[in-house]
């Protein structure tokens, strides 16, 4: 029996319009009724998620920024990390050297030297505004305490960069593509995995009795920890060879929960 269904948010449960399909926000409420319990985890900020559960008209655990933070859907804060400041201030220095966007997150804001329009692009897809930083050197470790470093440009920039990241910090961080050309920079053993299994145990849940959706690289370590994996079809090969059901929709996913595996 699944007692705990876990949903990504962009690409999955949360459009590029920053809406909740109808047929989306109905399954989860029957998941609900039916006695589910509910969870997101998403590279956003946990305020981002609040936003996003607002328009659901539900309470989840949250985890947030890739598993950064986690709280339940009581507001008990489980979890919460962030970088060594010199680590924080490394890995900058070497991105800020990049053609891209590199964003600075704490807990709660996104953080950039400069807005440009490309910026304000990005700017629209969020609930939440993006913070100009002009002195972010100085800003990370004392006014900014960065949970994660966020890096946007073309494809083949993203993943020079995040083979360099591997290899010059890889006892100090770890990295995740969780958008096409957006590479998410984390403290070391950070991910949706290791969060799903610090909030399951908390629930005092077993790793067969919960389901995730995703479609994403940075879903991959949460597929990994149950058979009840879910990806969307439009993700990328590799993404989708990870979990155990490809799906169109996540109505579609919380369908064959409620009529096959639950029934």
């Amino acid at each position: 029996m699944i007692k705990l269904i876990v949903s990504d948010l962009d690409g999955t449960l949360l459009g590029y319009d920053r809406r909740v399909k109808q047929e989306d926000k109905e399954a989860v409420e029957r998941a609900v009724k039916s006695g589910i319990d509910f969870a997101v985890a998403s590279g956003r900020m946990d305020n981002e998620i609040l936003e996003v559960l607002k328009e659901l008209g539900q309470k989840a655990h949250r985890v947030s920024q890739n598993g950064a933070y986690i709280y339940t859907n009581a507001d008990v804060h489980l979890h919460s990390v962030a970088f060594e400041t010199n680590v924080a201030r490394e890995i900058y220095k070497e991105a800020r050297k990049l053609e891209a966007i590199v964003m600075v997150c704490n807990e709660h804001t996104n953080f950039v030297e400069k807005k440009t329009e490309h910026v304000e692009q990005i700017r629209a897809r969020l609930f939440h505004d993006i913070i100009e930083e002009p002195n972010m050197l100085e800003a990370i470790g004392t006014t900014i305490i960065p949970s994660k470093i966020t890096v946007i440009g073309e494809e083949e920039v993203v993943l020079a960069f995040q083979q360099k990241v591997n290899e010059q910090w890889q006892e100090h961080a770890d990295t995740f593509i969780s958008e096409p050309r957006c590479l998410d920079i984390m403290p070391k053993h950070i991910s949706k995995g290791n969060a799903i299994r610090s909030l399951i145990k908390h629930l005092h849940l077993k790793e067969d009795e919960i389901a995730c959706f995703g479609d994403s690289f940075n879903d991959i370590p949460m597929f990994r920890l149950t058979p009840y994996s879910f990806v969307m079809s439009h993700a990328h090969p590799d993404v989708q060879k990870e979990a155990r059901y490809v799906v169109h929709s996540v109505h579609e996913a919380i369908d064959i929960i409620l009529t096959k595996i639950n029934a």
